[in-house]
């Protein structure tokens, strides 16, 4: 960087440090700094440390950065704010599991106004601010601890597919953080990507895992709308397994040094897929059937039959009918966008090198 340039951020990051009246905001200021040919990894350190002994302290924390990125028109400001509360959820931070809904809105950076932030040279900086913010406050939210439904041994079988399906989609907005031109090279664009392939490494490891344990649970018993998710999870798979291998060459080819192993994949036998498109077809037809007769004894029946079988679980299966929908209706909008003819699956790629 030269003389200049170097003037000109320790000018801007000056005028913020003075107004800063406490160590934190200070601290802030220095990691999310103007200078997008360095990181401060010491200040980003002294602010999780802070957090984990006080974890009170991540509120005035939030708001600080979450006042620095919306203040900004700097993409290097703004995408290193992003990767300081990013890193709350790398750190493994318990308060951060309190955030929730990011309290800022990066969704439209660089598209406001005539400044120079819309230039072509800031364009595909400021794309991927866009694509990183989207990435996170979608994890933000589904990692919040306000979240009624967890995944765990108590959870039923819908709510453990449904939270496996919304992981899926937090991998589909991973790998939509792409460098574009010249901001390769950059070592702040580097190490945001470094971030991107850890995150995805622990989330596609933990859906691998619970792909393989919540499958042998789907059965002609579980009904179609189980069925029905979770074969869209397994097709999904086989998708995003590819996109992944492609993506890990392309991070490969930039030089990000936590991509330069691809991971090896294996497959998942098509008796599995199989299996789930002859519960979902098999239901289909009994539905068929039962609406051309119809009796009031077996409707009877059939309530008496839902009663035993726990009105509490399925009170909460109802709950989760309209976000199934949502992902079911995503999955949907998303075959449309894609200009190859659909096939069925006979195999699933899932990586058996994660061990998390």
């Amino acid at each position: 960087m030269n003389i200049w340039k170097r003037a000109s951020v320790a000018l801007k990051d000056g005028t913020s440090l003075i107004a800063a009246d406490d160590l934190l905001k200070a601290a802030v200021v220095k990691a999310t700094n103007h200078d997008e040919y360095s990181i401060d990894p010491e200040n980003a350190l002294f602010i999780y440390r802070q957090v984990r002994a006080t974890p009170a302290s991540l509120k005035p924390l939030i708001s600080a950065i979450s006042s620095r990125v919306t203040r900004t028109r700097s993409w290097v400001v703004a995408l290193k704010g992003l990767m300081l509360m990013h890193g709350f959820f790398l750190s493994k931070t318990t308060a951060a599991e309190s955030i929730g809904r990011l309290p800022f809105d990066l969704s439209a950076f660089g598209r406001e106004g005539n400044s120079r932030t819309t230039s072509s040279r800031s364009g595909g900086f400021n794309l991927f601010v866009r694509a990183y913010f989207a990435f996170l406050d979608r994890r933000s939210i589904l990692f919040h601890d306000g979240n009624r439904h967890r995944y765990d041994e108590e959870s039923s079988v819908m709510i453990r597919l449904v939270i496996i399906r919304k992981m899926q989609v937090i991998i589909d907005s991973l790998i939509r953080i792409k460098p574009i031109g010249e901001s390769v090279r950059i070592p702040v664009i580097n190490e945001a990507m470094e971030n991107v392939i850890s995150e995805i490494l622990e989330i596609y490891g933990w859906i691998c895992r619970r792909i393989a344990e919540v499958l042998p649970n789907v059965n002609s018993k579980s009904g179609k709308r189980q069925a029905d998710v979770a074969l869209k999870i397994v097709a999904k798979s086989m998708t995003q397994g590819e996109e992944l291998v492609k993506y890990f060459v392309f991070c490969r080819d930039l030089g990000v040094a936590n991509a330069q192993e691809i991971p090896n994949f294996v497959r998942i036998p098509v008796d599995d897929v199989i299996h789930l498109h002859e519960i979902v077809w098999t239901d289909k037809e009994e539905e068929q059937g039962g609406e051309e007769e119809t009796d009031e004894g077996e409707n009877g029946e059939e309530r008496t039959k839902g009663l035993e079988e726990g009105e509490e679980e399925e009170e909460m299966e109802r709950e989760l009918i309209p976000e199934i929908d949502d992902l079911i209706k995503l999955d949907d909008d998303e075959a449309k966008e894609d200009d190859e003819p659909s096939t069925a699956p006979p195999v699933v790629n899932v990586p058996d090198l994660i061990s998390l």
